[in-house]
């Protein structure tokens, strides 16, 4: 007896969808969280302001307090250029030197965050979020696209994500500078201009925010391939002794990469935190408790 063919329906057409699931949560939390995030940062980056406890010192010890710590928002480290800041590598104001006007929107900002930018842009679960949530390519499983044909990362502007390799490095530096920051946030000013241990919530929200970075940063694709010793088996190469070491390097940044999008969001999160907590202190709204008062 043949058994008849059953045809299942189809659906053309952006969002056309048999499912009953509410689908669209995920692409609308991710479209609202990294609208936000990118709204931000550059408006952050624009203002060029507030990145530190400017003139802290003076202000805190006429306050009563005998030591203050010298925090650095990430969205400004390194500090290339400043005119009146210890942080800066050139004590110079570029914008004035270029004969920039005060509104455009020219600072340091833009200089950093365009490097760790290119880093999530390229990710591979990035990619993923907002191919969903603003390309609408596919909206989700089994929904309708907004268009038919399919072009993939072999071409133009696609072609840009093989560049996650290379931005991989230098997310890598950019991370040792944050630890560094990490660290100076624990030395404080004293009085007359000595230095000296101290902890303040800052300094703990900064060390919170390299750690998160790391865990997003250790769980790249392309790092797990390049401490695998770029191998893609691992039973079938002529090193066996190589191979050993390989894998269990390979094995620490997968539990790492298990957790990638986990990691990929507190990170967005914590980093955005750290910069806006320096900004309420720097702009005299929050006061970090530390010790030694």
């Amino acid at each position: 007896m043949t058994t008849p063919l059953t045809t299942l329906p189809t659906h053309t057409g952006w969002g056309t969808t048999a499912r009953r699931d509410a689908w669209w949560v995920g692409p609308l939390l991710t479209f609202l969280g990294l609208s936000a995030f990118l709204i931000y940062g550059t408006m952050r980056a624009w203002i060029g302001e507030g990145y530190e406890i400017r003139d802290s010192k003076k202000k805190f010890h006429e306050e009563g307090n005998t030591a203050t710590a010298p925090y650095l928002s990430p969205f400004y480290s390194p500090l290339i250029y400043d005119k009146s800041s210890h942080h800066a590598w050139f004590d110079v104001d570029l914008k004035e030197k270029l004969g920039l006007p005060t509104w455009a929107p020219f600072s340091a900002g833009f200089l950093i965050l365009a490097f760790p930018g290119m880093f999530r842009f390229t990710c591979y679960y990035y990619r993923k979020a907002y191919y969903r949530a603003f390309w609408q390519d596919p909206p989700g499983c089994a929904v309708g696209e907004p268009r038919k044909s399919y072009w993939g990362e072999n071409h133009w502007p696609l072609l840009v994500q093989n560049l996650h390799r290379y931005a991989m490095y230098c997310a890598l530096v950019f991370l040792l500078f944050l630890a560094w920051d990490a660290v100076q946030a624990f030395i404080f000013w004293g009085d007359h201009g000595s230095l000296r241990f101290g902890v303040g919530l800052g300094s703990i929200i900064m060390v919170a925010n390299v750690c998160l970075l790391g865990g997003f940063t250790f769980g790249c694709n392309s790092l797990r391939h390049l401490v695998g010793g770029r191998l893609n088996c691992f039973t079938c190469p002529s090193n066996p002794a190589k191979v050993t070491s390989d894998y269990k390097a390979w094995r620490i940044v997968s539990w790492f990469n298990e957790r990638h999008a986990l990691w990929a969001w507190l990170s967005l999160f914590s980093v955005g935190f750290t910069d806006f907590y320096i900004w309420m202190c720097s702009v005299g709204v929050l006061r970090d408790p530390h010790w030694p008062n």
